[in-house]
Formats: C-alpha cells, structure tokens, sequence
C-alpha cells in the first residue's frame, strides 16, 4: 500500500509540475499593473513577463489549481492526445514549425505520462489462469488447481515443521518463501500483484540456489547476493529508480535519429528531441492501455495484436510526417530506430539494475 499512496504523490507533484511548466503565473483580469514586474496593463497578460493580470487569493483558487494542475493541462490535452495518437507526424511538425498555444508542450507531456505510467504500474496484476475455457471444464480445472495447491501447502508446512525441529534456517526460509509463492498464485482466476509475484519467484530461485550473481568482482557479489535476500526492496528501488531516471530515455535516443538523418539538410538535434519526447509518451501510453488490460485479464487477439503494431506503425507515421519522408525512407528508418529502441532501453535497464541492485 505504501507504494501506491507514493505512486499516487508521485502522480499529483508530476501533475502540478507539467502545469506550472506549461502556463503562465496568474489567472485573467485585463487593468492596472501587473504584479510581478510593474509593466501597464493593456490585457489578461502582461507584456513584458507574460503573467497573468488577475491573481486568484482564495483557498478555493488552490484547490482548483491542484485539480487543473492533474486533469487539465489548460485544456489542450484534449487537442494533444488525439493528434499524438492519430496524428503523431503533424502533431511533431506544426511544434517544431512554432504551432505551439494549442498543444501541451512535449516536455509537461513526457513528465504527465511517465508519472501516471509508473501509477498505474504499482496497482497492475495478473490473473493466474490464461486464455478462455468452456465452463464445465473450467470447474474441473479449479478443482483440480485447488487440490493440487491444498496438498502443495500441506507438504510444505510439514517441510517447515521438520525443518524448525532440525533447526535448519536454510531450508527453513527456502520453504517459506515457497510457501508464499503458492499462496501468492495459489487462487485460481484472482489477480495476482505483478511485483509480489516476480519477488516470491527471485526469492524462491535464490534460496534454491538456482540464481545467483556473478559478476567477477567480490564486492558487487556480494552486494547483489544480499539484495536477492529481500527482491521487494529491490524491486521498491527499481520502480523509484525507472521514474527519477526516466528522463535519460530521451538523451540516449538522440544518437539514434542523429546518425539516421546525419544527411538531411534542415533537421537539427532539437527537431530530435521534440520526435522523442512526443515518441516515448506515447509509448507509455501503450504500456499503461497494456497494463491495465492484464489486470483486467483481458486476452483476446483482437486488442493485443493491434497494441503490439502499434509502435512500429506510429514511429511509421511520426517519422513521414515530422521530416517529410517517402513511404520507403520512413520504412527503413522505422526498422532502425526500433532496434535502436530496443538497445536503448536495454541500457536503460541495465542502468536500473546496477542502480538499485548495488546501490
């Protein structure tokens, strides 16, 4: 529960901050002076430092700055998200081109979507039955999962029982961590927490001795050896990590679409930039829509199959409309940025790893 309520801060402090990112200070009023620099009024903004004119001074203001700082984005989200779905190509172009007042800005927009995915993602779980089956053998199968499962546990508390008379703490912890991990799944059909089930399994492996740390270096073994002692903690600082770091998902991506468009007149790094920012939220976008259909086990091929095109088929679009690219020059360049997507993010996992592992 503690990680969800800081999720759910995490999600409210990126909300505030890509609002005060993308507006002015203030709110309306059109005479007078303006508050922050003394320049004379002559609309709702000032001239000379773009403050609003009329300040709001109420608590009710507050609060409704705290909710339009999460829901709103001044209202241009609901112009962004269709064209960064639909439309990703124009949405790129008519920004770097200077078409900017309608749009949330890419950088608000990465903060936005990158704390809502990691959100969500500590509220994902997965239901342990796969696929769909008629409802006369489905009984028969949970029966027969719930058999299986009662004697599983009763040979492990007998296990436990032998081992704490023997006082072997070893085997001891061994079966206890596997008694957690039956009855982490052990509920045929209900929904198991995704991080609960990958830390009983590391730390089922680990006390078997079948996973193990071997970097070649004694003191980093011993570093991750102690951590495979509590995978929770672990996988606490890697979700920690993955969203205060996430920001150098744009930066490693830059070197790609550099080399890729080294030729091309007219295109500089900051056109780059503003191609990853709008890419990567939309791939968040994708993880979160994934997210939440395991959770609601949701299996069929219908949605899935779109959903794993889905990238490939955007970074298509992006590309031809963004630089102006032919289908062939857009299709080319699609394969290579997605074999570049996949070495970056597996430095960046590696990056995560090293972080909170040995940290």
């Amino acid at each position: 529960m503690s990680d969800q309520i800081e999720a759910a801060g995490a999600l409210v402090t990126a909300g505030l901050a890509a609002n005060a990112l993308d507006r002015p200070a203030g709110d309306g009023g059109q005479s007078g002076a303006c508050a922050n620099c003394g320049t004379a009024l002559s609309g709702p903004f000032c001239s000379k430092c773009g403050q609003r004119a009329h300040l709001h001074r109420s608590i009710g203001d507050v609060f409704h700055e705290f909710l339009h700082g999460i829901t709103h984005f001044d209202g241009k989200a609901w112009t962004t998200l269709p064209m960064l779905l639909f439309r990703p190509g124009r949405l790129i172009r008519s920004y770097i081109d200077g078409h900017r007042a309608r749009y949330v800005a890419p950088v608000p927009l990465f903060l936005m979507v990158i704390f809502l995915m990691f959100f969500v993602l500590s509220f994902v779980s997965i239901n342990d039955t796969v696929g769909t089956v008629d409802q006369g053998s489905g009984k028969a199968a949970v029966a027969s999962d719930q058999a299986g499962i009662a004697k599983a546990l009763a040979d492990i508390d007998a296990g436990i029982i032998e081992a704490k008379a023997k006082g072997d703490t070893a085997k001891l912890a061994e079966l206890e961590a596997g008694r957690r991990l039956v009855t982490a799944v052990g509920v045929p059909g209900a929904n198991v927490s995704v991080t609960d089930k990958i830390a009983d399994e590391i730390e089922a492996s680990a006390r078997s001795g079948k996973l193990k740390v071997n970097t070649g270096v004694k003191a980093l073994d011993a570093k991750g050896s102690e951590a495979l002692k509590n995978p929770r903690l672990v996988l606490y600082k890697l979700q920690t990590k993955a969203y205060k770091l996430s920001f150098l998902l744009v930066p490693m991506s830059l070197p790609w679409l550099w080399l890729v468009f080294l030729w091309k007149r007219g295109v500089g790094v900051y056109d780059h930039a503003i191609f990853a920012l709008y890419s990567i939220s939309f791939m968040s976008l994708l993880f979160i829509a994934g997210s939440l259909a395991l959770t609601a086990n949701i299996v069929t091929e219908a949605f899935w199959v779109p959903l794993l095109l889905a990238p490939s088929l955007h970074m298509f679009a992006s590309l031809r409309g963004a630089y102006g690219l032919g289908v062939f020059s857009a299709s080319w360049r699609t394969l290579y940025l997605s074999i570049g997507a996949a070495f970056t993010l597996s430095l960046y996992f590696l990056i995560l790893i090293v972080a909170g592992v040995f940290d």
